[in-house]
C-alpha cells in the first residue's frame, strides 16, 4: 500500500500550505520569481492600505452617525464610545497600512525572508 500513503502525505501537505501561511510562503517561495515577488508584494501592501482606509473610513461615519442621530441616552453614548474607540484603533493602525507602501519591494522582500528564516 505505499499508493496509498504516498497519497495520504500529500493530502497532508496541501492541508498544512492552506491553514498556514508560513508554510505556504516557504514552499511556493522558489517558484515565484523576483518580479513577480515584488508585484505580489505592492500588491498586498496595496491591499493593506485599502482595507485600513475603508475600516478608518467606515469608523468616521460611524461617529458622524451618532452626532447625527442626536440621541444621548446611555446607548447612544456607547455606540459613540465603540465609534471612537474603532477609530483610534485604526488611526494607531496607520503606520502598518501606510509604511508597506511607501518602501521599495526588495526591502519588504528581504524583511520577509529574514523573518521566515528566524522563525524556522
Amino acid at each position: 500500500r505505499p499508493e496509498h500513503r504516498r497519497r495520504r502525505q500529500c493530502m497532508h501537505l496541501v492541508v498544512s500550505t492552506s491553514t498556514t501561511s508560513l508554510v505556504a510562503r516557504t514552499l511556493a517561495a522558489p517558484l515565484i520569481t523576483m518580479a513577480s515577488k515584488e508585484f505580489l508584494t505592492r500588491t498586498l501592501a496595496a491591499r493593506g492600505f485599502l482595507a485600513w482606509i475603508t475600516q478608518l473610513l467606515a469608523s468616521c461615519a460611524w461617529v458622524a452617525s451618532v452626532f447625527i442621530y442626536g440621541g444621548w441616552e446611555l446607548g447612544d453614548r456607547l455606540q459613540l464610545v465603540a465609534a471612537l474607540s474603532w477609530t483610534v484603533s485604526n488611526a494607531f493602525a496607520a503606520p502598518e497600512a501606510i509604511l508597506p507602501l511607501l518602501t521599495a519591494p526588495e526591502e519588504q522582500v528581504a524583511v520577509e525572508v529574514r523573518s521566515v528564516k528566524s522563525e524556522a
